[in-house]
């Protein structure tokens, strides 16, 4: 349940920072229509949001972090593959008695240690690699 709701929280931040951009630069883009009403204004704003939406660092960055994180799922995958018996102990908080409130009022906080195979942890980077990679290589901008 823990990255379906990472997962819709990241694109419920993303939608809502993409509208609020939106709603920003239409407030802009109004205040410089209404400053500057003649034509050789209007193709200079034209001509400057193309430049920034094919900038080229933007475009490099997103396809860097798009390949690293691709060729670092696809190294764990192979390196688990070769070496099936690699295990990790990892702390997690015991579940509380406090029931679903229990977050609010505090609990018995106990924790436990427990063994985790590289394969189980590959399981959770890839819901974490699906969430990145998209929302890196699905532009955020409409051009």
């Amino acid at each position: 349940m823990g990255p379906v709701l990472n997962t819709i929280i990241g694109a419920g931040i993303k939608v809502f920072a993409n509208l609020l951009n939106y709603w920003i630069e239409q407030k802009r883009q109004d205040q410089m229509v209404l400053a500057a009403r003649d034509n050789t204004m209007l193709t200079a704003l034209i001509d400057n949001n193309s430049k920034q939406a094919s900038d080229p660092f933007v475009k490099v960055t997103r396809r860097m972090l798009f390949l690293t994180i691709t060729f670092t799922m696809c190294f764990l995958m192979i390196y688990y593959a070769m070496n099936p018996n690699i295990q990790y102990d990892v702390i997690v908080d015991k579940p509380t008695s406090g029931g679903f409130f229990s977050f609010l009022f505090g609990g018995n906080k106990s924790w436990e240690k427990v063994q985790l195979t590289g394969g189980l942890l590959l399981t959770s980077f890839m819901d974490l690699c699906f969430m990145v990679v998209g929302f890196y290589a699905i532009p955020s901008r409409y051009k």
